[in-house]
């Protein structure tokens, strides 16, 4: 369950260049582990290998927050890496201009494979004057499979917000608590994160930015026998590959989950699907919350979430969205929608629980249908670079924060052309190339 204050949230070039960015895009995502393109009915593998652990982001720093309530660490823009034991509660700072919406998000990533406990996790943002500006809450419940968890705290440039708006060292205090003390929790590695939206340029309304005031929540017809493509989920949100319009194959181990990151411009939504085959299960085999399906937004703020049991048969998850727009941050925050408030990557989530391999003899085939609907709008007025800010498609994800003196990881650098726009022709290439064999 998602719980935040009061809110819930369970041509122009040729063929050539085209097929370069495809290469690139291809090859650039770090991956753990090779992708293969099995019968998706079957699973054929006599063993596995270990699951790997949230990869953190390159560059990340490690720091420590401090115990007591007095000043702790700085959380400058960009990622940072702690640890969080059971029951523990631990401050940082952030330094908050009076021109930028903040995000500071935390991800903690206890070790895949393991049942977890139910424990509550606990994120909010202090003004200055000790105002609490935001909290967000998440829980792991009793039984689940241990995956990624991420959360985050907003702190909006709002007419009301009063000492909140303010530039100044606001307090940032991540809490964890279980309904029982358990000697043996493990301590969860968790990842740090600070990000700035640009505020808007004086006389922009933001209550004018909106999206249509209806929007289908149907997902698009599928053709019935779409090609599908090899991908790799990554570990989290750091090697997530890019996904495109289609239908993507790909193969995990019970209790691993695995990430995807999709482009999404101003007023375009998405609607995906995962589906797993049939295993041969016993009578009565029952696994709650044995699937899941989630997606969270650029600030990697949880947009919505899915999970079914599993019982050993076939099983689709779907998830829809709002279309993109900036006035959707005024919505309800108990609204999925109201997370679909900035253009840029989202990450999709995918996670099988580790009990399912009781039932299958190696990795279990995933088909991924992602569609993207709605023509792209232009972006807010903002004062300054949303491309730089991590809020565009055309940004580097895994890019350092600008001052932070760490260098950028390429992903198509060779190519000269940005990621949003190497998926975009990978589209155009693969459908016309469709459509020549149609005709042929």
């Amino acid at each position: 369950m998602w719980r935040g204050g009061n809110r819930t949230h369970t041509a122009g070039l040729t063929a050539a260049v085209a097929a370069t960015a495809v290469t690139a895009l291809l090859i650039a995502p770090a991956t753990p582990a090779a992708a293969t393109t099995a019968d998706p009915a079957t699973t054929t593998d006599t063993a596995t290998t270990p699951l790997p652990e949230y990869r953190t982001a390159p560059g990340a720093t490690t720091i420590s927050g401090a115990l007591s309530a007095g000043d702790g660490p700085l959380l400058k823009p960009g990622a940072h890496t702690d640890a969080l034991s059971p029951g523990e509660r631990k401050f940082y700072t952030a330094r908050l201009d009076a021109t930028s919406d903040a995000y500071l998000s935390v991800v903690l990533a206890p070790a895949p494979g393991t049942t977890l406990k139910p424990e509550r996790i606990r994120l909010s943002l202090n003004a200055p004057d000790g105002r609490e500006c935001d909290a967000a809450q998440a829980a792991f419940a009793d039984g689940d499979s241990a995956h990624p968890l991420a959360l985050y705290t907003v702190r909006r440039l709002t007419a009301g917000a009063g000492a909140c708006r303010q530039s100044g060292t606001y307090r940032v205090i991540l809490a964890r608590t279980a309904d029982t003390a358990d000697p043996k929790a493990p301590v969860f590695p968790i990842e740090l994160k600070y990000m700035a939206e640009p505020g808007l340029k004086p006389g922009t309304r933001s209550d004018s930015l909106t999206a249509p005031p209806t929007w289908t929540t149907q997902p698009p017809t599928t053709p019935t026998d779409p090609p599908s493509h090899p991908t790799t989920g990554g570990t989290g949100f750091n090697d997530a590959p890019p996904l495109a319009d289609g239908t993507w194959h790909d193969r995990l181990q019970p209790g691993e989950t695995r990430f995807y990151r999709i482009p999404l411009n101003w007023g375009q939504q998405l609607s995906a699907t995962a589906e797993l085959p049939q295993t041969l299960a016993p009578a009565g085999f029952y696994v709650a919350n044995g699937v899941r399906l989630a997606l969270n937004n650029p600030a990697r703020g949880p947009v919505t979430e899915s999970t079914q049991a599993y019982q050993g048969k076939p099983q689709t998850l779907t998830l829809n969205t709002a279309p993109v727009a900036y006035a959707n941050r005024l919505r309800d925050p108990a609204d999925p929608a109201a997370a679909m408030r900035v253009a840029g990557w989202y990450y999709l989530q995918v996670g099988l629980h580790h009990r399912l391999d009781e039932v299958a003899t190696g990795p279990v085939p995933v088909t991924l249908r992602i569609t993207i609907t709605g023509r792209p709008k232009p972006a807010p007025a903002y004062t300054g670079d949303p491309i730089t800010a991590g809020f565009d498609t055309r940004a580097n994800p895994n890019a350092a924060p600008p001052g932070t003196g760490s260098r950028p990881r390429l992903i198509l650098g060779y190519t000269g052309i940005g990621t949003g726009t190497a998926l975009l022709l990978w589209l155009g290439t693969w459908r016309l190339l469709a459509r020549r064999r149609h005709l042929t």
